[in-house]
């Protein structure tokens, strides 16, 4: 005042400075954190633009992925809390990369998790009951002819008594992949007597049970090797002769030739193919 020198204590260096002055050109409290705000208000809109991205995202994969909405729920509360929870400038953005991280990688293992295999078949062994679907989608169990029924068929649309047939191994236990075995003829249909079916050529035919036949031994195969199991796609080779030919069905529109109209088994071609595909079942 009256244009004399009033000076007032530096707090940081204890020196004199002019009143109104402040050290180093440092701003009034209430600007420096109008400028703070100023500075923070950029920062909070990106992050509030990423988060609202990301949730976005996420509602994305959770429903490519079948992800229940709980969990969705939980993972755009969790981005949230990891925005609110920033404390300075950026740590906002960090905490969001970090949260986007750690969820990215439960979807990439709740995924992994949806493309694990199915829950395996139980083994087939010696002395099971299964059942043979063709590649028509019908089950084989029925015998026909003109004048002994004793070509194989595959009629059945179900697996009951009728197309119950017995797989035998002659060493037991269970039954793999390169595996010599035989295969008994529903009971029902043959009379309650055991009756191989049998492979000489091309016709698949059920005339006599003999356990050391060679006849009556076929080679069971599985494209992946290993235990043959409920619900596997394998295919069946002849044995007979130079044992290259492997089962198969006509479609059930084609007649026989033997007084049956469709699905007659026959073993004629050196191919794993579409015909010759078949499904074992228990």
């Amino acid at each position: 005042q009256g244009g004399q020198f009033q000076p007032v204590l530096c707090p940081a260096a204890g020196c004199a400075v002019p009143r109104g002055a402040r050290p180093g050109g440092a701003m009034p409290p209430s600007q420096r954190r109008s400028g703070r705000r100023a500075e923070k208000a950029p920062v909070l809109r990106v992050a509030l633009l990423a988060a609202a991205a990301f949730a976005s995202w996420l509602g994305a994969r959770a429903f490519a992925l079948g992800c229940s909405a709980p969990h969705l729920v939980a993972h755009r509360r969790a981005a949230l809390a990891g925005l609110g929870a920033s404390s300075s400038p950026g740590s906002g953005s960090r905490i969001l990369l970090a949260s986007f991280d750690s969820r990215s990688n439960g979807l990439v293992a709740l995924w992994a998790a949806k493309k694990a295999p199915s829950k395996v078949g139980e083994p087939i062994c010696d002395g099971d009951t299964v059942y043979i679907k063709m590649w028509t989608g019908r089950y084989i169990g029925e015998l026909d002819g003109t004048s002994r029924k004793e070509w194989v068929k595959a009629r059945g649309t179900k697996k009951d008594k009728d197309h119950a047939l017995t797989i035998e191994k002659r060493a037991g236990g269970e039954i793999e992949s390169g595996d010599e075995v035989r295969l008994v003829m529903p009971l029902t249909v043959t009379n309650g007597t055991k009756v191989h079916m049998d492979i000489v050529g091309s016709a698949v035919r059920a005339r006599f049970y003999d356990p050391r036949g060679e006849w009556q031994k076929m080679t069971i195969i599985k494209q992946e090797g290993g235990v043959i199991r409920d619900g596997d796609t394998i295919f069946i080779r002849s044995v007979f002769k130079n044992g290259r030919d492997y089962m198969d069905a006509n479609p059930l529109d084609k007649p026989d030739g033997v007084g049956g109209f469709g699905g007659e088994v026959k073993c004629r071609w050196p191919d794993e193919g579409d015909w010759q595909r078949m499904t074992i079942e228990k």
